[in-house]
C-alpha cells in the first residue's frame, strides 16, 4: 500500500513541476536532415553548419551516421572538439556501434524497432528487441559518455511495451530514451497520454517528431510543457517525407507560449534555417513561420488601422526581432482610409476626407482591375493628380 500512495505522489510531483526543469533541444540536422531526399551536405558545408548551431547555443547535436564510412567518421571527430554533446547515430548493429566508437565523440545512439509493422518487416519479435536492448546497453557503458535509444515508431507501439522498454533501457545504462513519432502521427492527445503513463521517466524521455499532418512543433512544445526532458529538431524542417520539428518554429514557439528562450539565439538559428534552406535547394514559402517573406504584411484596412495603435493588436510576435521581415503595409483592394492617411501623411501630406475617399476608390478599383496590390509611388502619383490644379494626371 506504501508503494502504491509513494507512486501515486511521484506521479503527481512530476506532471506538477516538471516543466519548470531544463529541457534539451537537440539539433539533427547534420543526421535527420541530411536524409531529405536528394539533398547531400558536403563535410565542409557540415562542419560549418555545426559550429553555427553551437555558436547560436545549441548543446547537443546528433551529427552523423559513422556506418556510413571513413569521411563520415573523420567528420564525426573533428566535431569533438566543439562545445557541445555530439552523438553518432547508429542501428543496433555491432558494426555499426563499432564505427561510432571509432569516431569518439562520447555519445552514442542506438535505434530499435518497437511497433508490430516494424518488427514484420524486419523479421524480428518484441523478445529479439528486449535482447538487443539490455545486450548493447551493457556492451557500451563503459565505453562511451552517454548512451541513449531510439523507440522506432513510438506512436503504433503498446503502452506497456513502450513501459517495458523505458524501464529496461534505464536499468541497461541508457540515459535517453527517444520516442520517435516516425509517422508523424502523434497529437497533443498523444503526448499527454503519454506523459501520464510513463510518468516516473519523464526526464529521460526525447520526443522526436515527424510533421507529416504539421503537428510537428505543437507536439513539440506540447512534450516541452509537459516535462519530456529533450525534443529533437532540425532547421528548416527538414528530414524525410514531410520533414521534421523546425528547430526555429520549436524556439519561436518556445519563447511565444512558454517565455523561454532555451539559452538558444533565435536570431542567429532563423539565419541558419535559411542557410539550410539553401543547402537543400529549397525555397522559402512566403507565409512560413518567423523565415517567410510575407508574415508581416498587412493589407486589411481594419487590421492597419489597429496596427498604427497598437502593434500587438495583429502580430503574436515581430518576426524583425528574431531576423524576420519588418512590419509593411499593403495597398490593395481590402485598404481603409486609416492606412492611407498615414501613407500620405509619411510622404509629407495633409489629406482632407475628400481625397481620402477618392484615393480609396482608386485604389481598390485598380488593385482589383491589376490584380495585385499598388506600390506607394503608383498611389502617390494618382494622389498628386487629384489634389494638383490640373486635376488628375
Amino acid at each position: 500500500m506504501w508503494n502504491i500512495c509513494f507512486f501515486g505522489l511521484l506521479i503527481a510531483f512530476i506532471r506538477e513541476y516538471m516543466v519548470q526543469l531544463p529541457n534539451a533541444i537537440i539539433d539533427s540536422t547534420l543526421r535527420e536532415g541530411e536524409q531529405t531526399p536528394g539533398v547531400v551536405m558536403g563535410a565542409e558545408e557540415k562542419l560549418r553548419l555545426a559550429e553555427s548551431l553551437v555558436d547560436a547555443g545549441l548543446k547537443e547535436l546528433e551529427a552523423g551516421i559513422p556506418a556510413m564510412g571513413g569521411d563520415e567518421i573523420h567528420l564525426l571527430k573533428q566535431l569533438r572538439s566543439l562545445n557541445a554533446r555530439i552523438i553518432c547515430w547508429c542501428r543496433s548493429h555491432i558494426t555499426d556501434i563499432e564505427a561510432a566508437l571509432l569516431s569518439d565523440t562520447g555519445a552514442v545512439h542506438i535505434s530499435l524497432p518497437v511497433s508490430d509493422c516494424q518488427l514484420k518487416v524486419m523479421g524480428h519479435s518484441w523478445e529479439w528487441v528486449l535482447e538487443e536492448l539490455n545486450e548493447k546497453g551493457r556492451y557500451l557503458k563503459g565505453r562511451t559518455g552517454f548512451l541513449s535509444v531510439g523507440a522506432m515508431d513510438a506512436s503504433r507501439c503498446r503502452t506497456d511495451r513502450l513501459k517495458e522498454f523505458i524501464s529496461l533501457a534505464a536499468e541497461s545504462g541508457f540515459g535517453r530514451v527517444r520516442l520517435a513519432d516516425t509517422l508523424g502521427i502523434c497529437s497533443p492527445e498523444t503526448i499527454d497520454q503519454w506523459s501520464s503513463d510513463l510518468a516516473p521517466w519523464l526526464p529521460l524521455l526525447e520526443f522526436h517528431g515527424h510533421n507529416d499532418l504539421g503537428m510537428a512543433v505543437a507536439n513539440s512544445l506540447f512534450a516541452i510543457r509537459k516535462g519530456f526532458g529533450a525534443v529533437s529538431t532540425t532547421l528548416f524542417g527538414l528530414g524525410e517525407r514531410a520533414g521534421n520539428a523546425p528547430l526555429e518554429e520549436v524556439l519561436l514557439a518556445g519563447r511565444v507560449q512558454l517565455n523561454r528562450d532555451f539559452g538558444i539565439s533565435l536570431k542567429k538559428v532563423a539565419h541558419l534555417a535559411r542557410r539550410a534552406a539553401a543547402l537543400a535547394g529549397e525555397s522559402i514559402p512566403a507565409r512560413k513561420p518567423l523565415l517567410g517573406e510575407r508574415i508581416n504584411h498587412h493589407e486589411s484596412g481594419i487590421h492597419v488601422a489597429a496596427l498604427l495603435e497598437d502593434r500587438s493588436t495583429f502580430t503574436p510576435y515581430d518576426p524583425s526581432r528574431w531576423g524576420g521581415e519588418p512590419l509593411e503595409f499593403v495597398w490593395g483592394r481590402h485598404s481603409g482610409r486609416k492606412g492611407l492617411a498615414f501613407l500620405l501623411k509619411e510622404a509629407g501630406f495633409n489629406p482632407d476626407d475628400q481625397s481620402l475617399v477618392h484615393l480609396l476608390q482608386f485604389v481598390r478599383n485598380e488593385s482589383a482591375r491589376r490584380g495585385r496590390g499598388l506600390t506607394k509611388e503608383e498611389i502617390l502619383m494618382y494622389y498628386k493628380g487629384i489634389t494638383s490644379p490640373e486635376g488628375v494626371a
